[in-house]
């Protein structure tokens, strides 16, 4: 029972993370399926989850993902089969980067202590790369959509390098820090 416990937790986590992230990056933004946007946060949620709790928060992360494209980017104006099919690409493409670099025997992610950040910065490049070309696939099916390869492909691995660096900076600077102290037993 405590496993379950543990596994629905570590989703719930997971898909307010990614939810959040979204949430925020769209009160700052617009967000464009052609353009998509310059700080793309919700990919460095992804990262940090599956970092954090492994493969096993995949199902939060894509309810997330589907979620945050129904209710905050209006069911991807009118593209919902395409929008979603995306939205699980963007989910699964952290996890193809790092399993390439596992069977590489580039980085193993699997013991946070031992990991060099260098490794966490390809990881958010490479994965952003897969992400965009994997989301540039699924869109040019659409007859109905007029994208360009180069700005889509460009902007979208701006966007998700440079969001992902933002979350994930900001979590390990500030967060991390400010939980150690609001958590860190107090001595009288």
């Amino acid at each position: 029972m405590q496993k379950i416990s543990n596994y629905l937790t570590e989703n719930l986590i997971a898909f307010l993370s990614v939810f959040f992230a979204a949430y925020i990056m769209v009160l700052f933004g617009e967000f464009e399926i052609a353009v998509g946007t310059y700080f793309y946060l919700p990919l460095g949620a992804k990262i940090l989850m599956y970092l954090l709790f492994g493969f096993r928060v995949l199902p939060g992360v894509l309810l997330a993902c589907i979620g945050t494209g129904v209710v905050l980017f209006n069911s991807w104006n009118d593209h919902l089969l395409l929008g979603s099919m995306a939205a699980c690409a963007g989910a699964l493409a952290p996890i193809i980067a790092m399993w390439v670099m596992r069977i590489t025997q580039m980085c193993n992610f699997s013991n946070l202590k031992n990991i060099d950040f260098r490794h966490v910065i390809f990881l958010i490049a490479f994965t952003s790369v897969i992400s965009a070309l994997l989301k540039f696939f699924i869109y040019m099916q659409s007859i109905t959509m007029n994208i360009n390869a180069v700005d889509f492909i460009t902007h979208y691995i701006t966007g998700d390098v440079l969001g992902s660096l933002l979350v994930i900076y900001l979590v390990l600077k500030l967060l991390i820090p400010l939980l150690t102290r609001l958590l860190r037993p107090s001595s009288a």
